[in-house]
């Protein structure tokens, strides 16, 4: 099974639309996205995430599914304050790394976020039994193998919470480390052996369709179909 997840293009947050650059980097994904091999999409409720979809929709002429859970994430601990947006070098201050055990307790906005992403992380887990990846501790066991490739249009925080999921990876080196910009793409796929199913990340944050139209350090990484 392979994951695509891509981040809603260039916002206008207080409309929850897009910008015309917005618009731009959506059209362009929509072209490089229309021989993509997806067997389904499907999408967050906020408008930005509809609005880039919509145009990867009507150029492959296909439907999809509204997940509501898929919306952005409730990362603010203080006013004008987000965990994803917090700049490395105020994250990493401490002289110790955080580790999945601790990093709440280290974090500023460690207690309040902790439950939203149990909760996230718990939709998500039904959501991937449902498909027959059923997780067990650090593994997924595999009631059905699956060969599709679905795509998910949602929102930064939430791609970077998902790869700190299934990555095993601390949020917070997470949220320092990888970028995820408008309209970007990153990929997962699984790797299967004996019934036991792990993630592996083979894309991060590709803006191969729009390199002109990026924020971040250029990933040089293709789809790969």
């Amino acid at each position: 099974m392979r994951l695509w997840l891509i981040r809603h293009a260039d916002p206008d947050y207080a409309n929850d639309a897009l910008t015309p650059k917005g618009h731009v980097q959506a059209r362009l994904l929509a072209e490089a996205l229309l021989s993509a091999p997806l067997d389904a999409i499907y999408v967050s409720p906020l408008g930005r995430a509809q609005l880039t979809a919509r145009y990867t929709l009507e150029r492959r002429g296909e439907t999809a599914v509204t997940l509501d859970w898929l919306a952005e994430l409730r990362g603010g601990y203080a006013p004008g304050h987000v965990a994803w947006d917090m700049h490395p070098a105020d994250a990493l201050a401490g002289c110790q790394p955080p580790t999945l055990a601790d990093w709440p307790g280290q974090m500023v906005y460690g207690a309040q976020l902790l439950p939203v992403l149990h909760e996230f992380w718990g939709a998500w887990d039904r959501f991937c039994g449902e498909l027959g990846y059923v997780r067990e501790g650090l593994r997924h066991r595999i009631v059905q193998s699956r060969e599709e490739q679905l795509a998910f249009f949602c929102h930064a925080g939430l791609t970077l919470s998902l790869l700190a999921h299934l990555l095993h990876i601390p949020p917070p080196l997470v949220y320092a480390h990888f970028g995820c910009d408008p309209s970007s793409v990153t990929i997962l796929e699984t790797d299967e052996q004996d019934g036991w199913a792990t993630f592996r990340l083979v894309v991060a944050n590709d803006m191969s369709h729009a390199p002109g139209l990026r924020l971040s350090p250029r990933q040089h990484a293709r789809y790969g179909f």
